[in-house]
């Protein structure tokens, strides 16, 4: 099984950082939210801060934050991505060297 190995920017890591610190237990959790579109098919990746992971999750390779995500939404996924932050629309933006799969990515408190 390949596991998802995801890299932040500097600037995403300082925006993440107070979400994210021991005190508020929170974990970022990358899902393929397909609430309101239509079909399993049709989604949009978002971040979550979760409080704990589910049974079905797996956590990703990454080098600064715990990130889960489903195991089910790992095919909409590649392999490496980065997440970076950008300070003009104020979101997160998810991409790979192949594509940007969300360059207006919310961070959603699901808490």
């Amino acid at each position: 099984m390949t596991f998802m190995k995801i890299t932040f920017t500097d600037t995403a890591i300082h925006r993440l950082t107070p979400f994210t610190s021991d005190q508020n237990e929170a974990i970022l959790k990358l899902v393929f939210d397909t609430e309101d579109c239509g079909c399993s098919v049709n989604g949009v990746p978002t971040l979550w801060l979760v409080s704990h992971a589910n049974h079905d999750d797996l956590t990703a390779e990454t080098e600064t934050f715990k990130l889960i995500y489903k195991a089910k939404d790992e095919i909409f996924f590649e392999d490496n991505m980065k997440i970076d932050y950008h300070e003009g629309n104020k979101s997160y933006i998810l991409k790979s060297n192949n594509q940007i799969y969300n360059a207006g990515m919310s961070l959603v408190d699901k808490r």
